[in-house]
C-alpha cells in the first residue's frame, strides 16, 4: 500500500511538471526570463527593463515572483533573496504574444542641490512607445527626490507596489523566476543567518525547497576577487562569470550550474533569451556589456566580440525593435526573418497618409492606441505600402507591421 501511494504521489508530481530538481529547488516549465536590462547606462530608475515570457493570454500565476539573490561576497546578505517582484495578481494575463513587461516612470518632487523646489518634473519610461502592442505592460509610477541618484533611496513611493523600485541588484546577482507560497523576500538559499558559512551551494533545507523554479540566470563580476575577502557567489542554472579563467578560485557557483566565461572586465548590461529557447547553454541566451554608442531605448549591443555572447550578436542594434516580443536567435539573426529591422515610416507625424519604407512584402498592418486597443487593421498585402490614418484622432499610436511570420512595431503620431 505504501509503495502504491508513493507511486501515485510521484506520478502526480510529474504530471504537474515539478518532478525535476535544480540543486534542491523543484523546477517547472513554461515561464521564462525573456529580457533583463538590470544595469543600464543612464538612470536605472526608468532605464531598467524586465520582460517575462509565458503562455499567450494565460493568467499570470498569482504567486509568481522575479527574485534577485545577492552574490557580493563582502555582503552579509550573500545567498539571500534581496528583492521579490510580485508579477501576478490573479487577474493579469500574459499578452497576446505571451509577453509580460515591467517598466517604471518617475516624478521628481523634492528640492534640488540649490534648495529650489523642483517643478514636479515627470520622466516617462523611454520604452513606453516601443513595446509591442501585443504585450501586457505593468508600468510603475515612482516618485522621489532625484532621478539621477539611480538608487532605491531616491524612491519614496511606487504605484502599484509590487516590490520593484526601478533598481534591481546587479553584479554579482542571480535572477530567478519562482512560484512560492508566500513572498520569498528575505529567504536564504545559502548559508545561515549571517552568511558566514555561505559556500556558493544552494542549501539542502529552507523555504526554497518548496518553491517551483521556472527560470534563472546569474552574472558575476570580479570586484571582490582582487584582494577582496570572500569572492563572488552565484546560484543560477546558467552563470556568466566575469573572467572566470582568471578568478575561478574566488567564484563560488552552485553545483549544477552551466558556467560561461564572460571574458571581459566590463559588467553585463543586457541579458536576453534567444527566440523561444528554454535551455541553459550559450546558444540559449544573449549576454552583453553595452557599447559606448548605446542610448535608451535605442540600445546597441557591444561591437566587441569579447563583450557579447554569442559572437553573432556583436554590434546588433535590433534590440530596439523587439521590446515586448521574442528576441532573435543566432541562427536567424542575418536571415529575412529580421529584415524588417530596418523598416522606416514617413512622414511621421502625419495628418493623412504614412508610407512604409522596406524591401519586404507587407502582409498585414495593425494600429493600436496606447491603451492597447486595436483601432485599425489591414490584412491584405499592401502593394504601395501606404496607410491611410485620416480617420484616426490626433495622438500617439503603435503600428504593428507584419511580413510573413515576422513583425515589428513602430510608434506613429497622427496630427
Amino acid at each position: 500500500m505504501k509503495k502504491t501511494l508513493l507511486l501515485i504521489i510521484t506520478l502526480f508530481t510529474a504530471f504537474l511538471g515539478y518532478s525535476q530538481m535544480f540543486d534542491n529547488i523543484p523546477t517547472g516549465t513554461g515561464i521564462y526570463i525573456n529580457k533583463l536590462i538590470a544595469s543600464p547606462s543612464g538612470d536605472d530608475l526608468i532605464n531598467e527593463y524586465i520582460e517575462i515570457r509565458g503562455t499567450a493570454n494565460a493568467i499570470v500565476p498569482s504567486n509568481l515572483y522575479l527574485i534577485t539573490i545577492e552574490g557580493d561576497g563582502n555582503s552579509s546578505s550573500r545567498g539571500k533573496v534581496s528583492e521579490a517582484i510580485s508579477l501576478g495578481d490573479g487577474i493579469r494575463t500574459f499578452g497576446a504574444n505571451g509577453m509580460l513587461v515591467v517598466i517604471c516612470n518617475y516624478t521628481q518632487n523634492a528640492s534640488d542641490d540649490t534648495g529650489l523646489e523642483n517643478t514636479n518634473g515627470f520622466y516617462p519610461s523611454p520604452y513606453i512607445g516601443v513595446i509591442s502592442a501585443d504585450a501586457t505592460i505593468i508600468e510603475i509610477a515612482l516618485t522621489g527626490n532625484d532621478l539621477g541618484g539611480s538608487s532605491s533611496s531616491n524612491v519614496s513611493t511606487k504605484v502599484p507596489d509590487i516590490g520593484y523600485d526601478g533598481n534591481l541588484i546587479d553584479a554579482t546577482a542571480t535572477y530567478m523566476l519562482v512560484t512560492a507560497a508566500s513572498n520569498p523576500k528575505g529567504a536564504r538559499i545559502d548559508g545561515t543567518s549571517d552568511a558566514s558559512d555561505a559556500n556558493g551551494i544552494i542549501n539542502a533545507t529552507g523555504d526554497h525547497t518548496s518553491w517551483v523554479l521556472y527560470d534563472s540566470i546569474a552574472y558575476m563580476d570580479d570586484d571582490d576577487v582582487d584582494g577582496g575577502e570572500n569572492g563572488e557567489y552565484a546560484y543560477g542554472q546558467i552563470v556568466y562569470a566575469q573572467q572566470s579563467n582568471l578568478h575561478s578560485t574566488k567564484h563560488f557557483i552552485t553545483t549544477s550550474a552551466t558556467i560561461v566565461d564572460f571574458n571581459t572586465t566590463s559588467d553585463a548590461n543586457y541579458i536576453l533569451r534567444q527566440g523561444t529557447k528554454t535551455g541553459y547553454t550559450e546558444n540559449d541566451w544573449i549576454v552583453s556589456a553595452n557599447g559606448s554608442s548605446s542610448s535608451v531605448p535605442n540600445w546597441v549591443l557591444s561591437t566587441s566580440l569579447e563583450k557579447v555572447y554569442p559572437d553573432a550578436f556583436a554590434g546588433w542594434d535590433g534590440i530596439k525593435d523587439v521590446y515586448g516580443d521574442l528576441n532573435p536567435t543566432a541562427e536567424t539573426l542575418s536571415t529575412n526573418v529580421f529584415a524588417l529591422a530596418n523598416i522606416g515610416v514617413y512622414p511621421n507625424p502625419s495628418s493623412d497618409f504614412i508610407t512604409i519604407s522596406t524591401q519586404e512584402d507587407i502582409t498585414s498592418i495593425e494600429i493600436f492606441n496606447l491603451l492597447g486597443k486595436k483601432v485599425s487593421s489591414i490584412s491584405s498585402e499592401l502593394s504601395n505600402k501606404t496607410v491611410d490614418v485620416t480617420s484616426l484622432s490626433n495622438g500617439i499610436y503603435i503600428m504593428k507591421v507584419s511580413s510573413g511570420n515576422s513583425s515589428i512595431t513602430k510608434k506613429i503620431i497622427k496630427n
